[in-house]
């Protein structure tokens, strides 16, 4: 009995313990899973980026579209734009871009029209620039010139639109000068690193994922062309749209609603200027000037710049002090609209 005794009593000390088995087994199972979360999160960050990325994109490319066939729609006429990837996501861009058109309408001076904080300075090469008239959200102003040049203080130029028009002596307007801030939409869709926008501003979709560059998808709606006959022709259609407080709301149904359009140049040009100032993203207009213009720099660089025809930078290469269209003394057909939506 003792022999079976001890013999009993090696055996129980050199065994393993049931619950000592057991915790080890969970220790290993819990030391797998945690090794297969650290080494799957981040595949599956990816693949939810991937899908906010796309239902994002597909959700700006679906609205942009509706608001580009509302604009194009009579006035009062409208559509109801429904997604769920839009709740929660639209913020408003007030004043994203502000455009100057300027142009020579008539006769065959060369006429300048700057635009200075509170006042308007006009100068023209040949001289026949009687008197010009400045319009601004706050009032009709006007001041004869002498000797083709003068200066006219204006309350609130650098707020709002203006529109500048100069006339000869004979009642003519040679000159007109329109300058418009532009309104927008951003949509924000958020991912794991930062926040995907969509900027939806005059006709154009400009994506930028977090820490990295943005990517003009559409732009703007300005063309060159020729017609029938020979004459060259620039169209240009601006797209306002009218948004407010209301984006800032819980919404999944947008309506969209045309106010009509508005013709702004339409009719024999010269002395073209096109400028554009962004407010949301300041590397937009190298983008736009090198899309619109780049045609340019393959003509001055092979010598031929003379027998170039279309968009160009108007002084320095950069593109900073606008665009105009070669060759400048040539007269063309400008038209440019403006289109008004609001969304609510």
């Amino acid at each position: 009995m003792r022999q079976r005794s001890g013999c009993l009593a090696r055996r129980d000390v050199g065994g393993v313990s049931e619950i000592l088995g057991v915790t080890m087994l969970l220790a290993m199972v819990v030391t797998v899973l945690g090794a297969v979360f650290v080494v799957l999160t981040p595949l599956v960050n990816d693949i939810n980026d991937n899908r906010e990325w796309s239902a994002g994109s597909v959700a700006a490319t679906q609205l942009n579209d509706r608001i580009l066939v509302v604009a194009d729609s009579p006035a009062g006429t409208g559509v109801v734009h429904r997604s769920a990837q839009l709740a929660n996501s639209i913020d408003w861009l007030p004043g994203a871009e502000t455009w100057t058109i300027a142009a020579d309408l008539a006769g065959t001076d060369r006429v300048t029209v700057r635009l200075d904080p509170g006042g308007v300075n006009v100068t023209s090469l040949n001289r026949t620039a009687t008197n010009m008239t400045g319009v601004t959200e706050t009032g009709t102003y006007q001041s004869d010139l002498v000797n083709g040049t003068g200066n006219l203080s204006v309350g609130g130029v650098t707020d709002g639109r203006v529109s500048v028009e100069v006339k000869d002596m004979q009642g003519n307007t040679i000159h007109r000068l329109v300058r418009i801030s532009i309104d927008g939409i951003r949509l924000n869709n958020y991912m794991t690193s930062g926040v995907f926008t969509v900027d939806l501003v005059n006709g154009a979709r400009i994506e930028k994922l977090p820490g990295q560059g943005i990517v003009v998808q559409q732009y703007p709606r300005l063309r060159h062309d020729v017609l029938i006959d020979g004459t060259p022709r620039v169209s240009l259609v601006l797209l306002d749209i009218e948004a407010g407080e209301a984006t800032t709301q819980h919404m999944n149904t947008v309506n969209l609603a045309s106010l009509g359009a508005e013709s702004l140049f339409d009719g024999p040009s010269r002395n073209l200027l096109l400028k554009t100032v962004f407010v949301a993203e300041a590397t937009i207009g190298a983008r736009y000037t090198h899309h619109w213009s780049g045609d340019h720099d393959l003509w001055l660089a092979s010598g031929q710049i003379d027998d170039y025809n279309g968009f160009g930078p108007r002084q320095r290469l950069s593109g900073l002090d606008g665009l105009t269209l070669f060759p400048t003394d040539e007269t063309f057909t400008l038209e440019v609209t403006l289109q008004k939506v609001e969304v609510s």
